[in-house]
């Protein structure tokens, strides 16, 4: 029997897209809830979605899963925050970890909005076995966890990526100041910009010399 894929969504006053995506119907509606609950909302703030999937394989589950999801981005815009909450095997027939949901499908379907994962599962070895694939893909803004019902508690907190600000001493300069010119000048020499002096002109640069056409001789200014 096809599998089917549960959703539960609501927009917080705090602007954050909250998206429980289970395939348990009831489960997908009590994480939604509980997600929302800090935020002031209630059960019934949540819109209810679903899809039956065509087939069983890691294609079939991305394929509806973006339906989904793409279905609320189209209706949904005032947010600024996405909060995924759900089976870290989402409808697997082996029960093995969901591939599209640490690959950056998520990620790139709401590109340009912070996105916050939360996979978990209720065996502790799926989990275990998420945060291997966690590792390997280098999963980031992401958490990897046993549901709470689960006796013997696993978490693992992959941090969002942050890109380093450059240090102010690497940022290009407008403009610098010069302090001693005759010292730019002996530097620009060394480099070929400024021709050499001549033995006589230590402080100058001696003028450029032209070759004579006719006579093969070089003339001075």
């Amino acid at each position: 029997m096809p599998q089917s894929i549960y959703i539960s969504y609501a927009i917080s006053p705090k602007k954050e897209l909250i998206i429980s995506c289970y395939h348990d119907k009831t489960q997908s509606m009590i994480n939604g809830a509980a997600l929302g609950k800090a935020d002031g909302l209630k059960p019934k703030d949540f819109i209810k979605l679903d899809k039956t999937l065509r087939g069983k394989d890691n294609a079939d589950i991305k394929e509806g899963l973006l339906e989904l999801l793409t279905t609320i981005k189209s209706i949904s815009a005032d947010y600024n925050k996405v909060i995924y909450r759900g089976d870290l095997n989402l409808c697997t027939s082996d029960k093995s970890p969901t591939p599209c949901l640490f690959d950056g499908t998520i990620n790139d379907l709401f590109s340009g909005k912070e996105v916050h994962l939360i996979l978990e599962s209720g065996n502790k070895e799926y989990v275990e076995e998420g945060i291997s694939l966690a590792d390997r893909a280098g999963l980031t803004g992401a958490i990897l966890q046993t549901k709470s019902t689960v006796k013997d508690q696993l978490v693992k907190v992959y941090p969002a990526s942050i890109i380093p600000s450059p240090a102010p001493e690497e940022l290009a300069q407008p403009e610098v100041a010069i302090k001693d010119t005759h010292s730019l000048a002996e530097a620009l020499k060394k480099v070929g910009i400024f021709p050499q002096a001549g033995a006589d002109s230590a402080s100058t640069a001696a003028a450029p010399e032209v070759p004579d056409e006719d006579e093969g001789t070089k003339l001075t200014g």
